[in-house]
């Protein structure tokens, strides 16, 4: 992938039950901010404080301009899954995080993961499939 640059809103939860809760409100938020936008990315940067720190928003594609937080994901390799059914968002991640990058010779590179979004409901959540993009890089241990 080629280096993309996001703009959008962020927040930091301090648990996953949190953001769980919050990052739908999230996007509810900025649906009502910025009605009409496309192009939706929600993505987690690297940090070292244990929190949960996530942008929803927009990429370069988006046909109205957004203000907000910049993010930029950096080019390079990518493992991309696609979610045909958003309800099982959650626990895809989990398993391609603890099971499946285990077991591929890569590793997650300390750079944002990310997910894109087809459309996202007035309430928050993604409708039609999700792609979830986890930067990858060889394991050399």
């Amino acid at each position: 992938m080629e280096t993309i640059s996001l703009v959008g809103t962020m927040a930091i939860y301090e648990s996953q039950t949190e953001a769980s809760k919050g990052i739908p409100e999230q996007w509810s938020r900025f649906l009502e901010q910025h009605p009409g936008v496309g192009d939706f990315y929600g993505a987690s940067p690297c940090t070292n404080d244990r929190k949960i720190h996530y942008l929803v928003g927009v990429g370069p594609e988006s046909p109205q301009r957004v203000e907000g937080s910049p993010l930029t994901l950096e080019a390079g390799e990518y493992a991309v899954v696609q979610v045909d059914d958003p309800a099982q968002l959650r626990d895809t991640w989990v398993w391609l995080l603890t099971s499946w990058l285990a077991k591929s010779g890569r590793r997650e590179r300390h750079t944002p993961e990310f997910e894109r979004y087809t459309r996202i409901s007035e309430n928050g959540t993604p409708i039609g499939p999700v792609e979830i993009w986890i930067p990858m890089e060889p394991d050399i241990t």
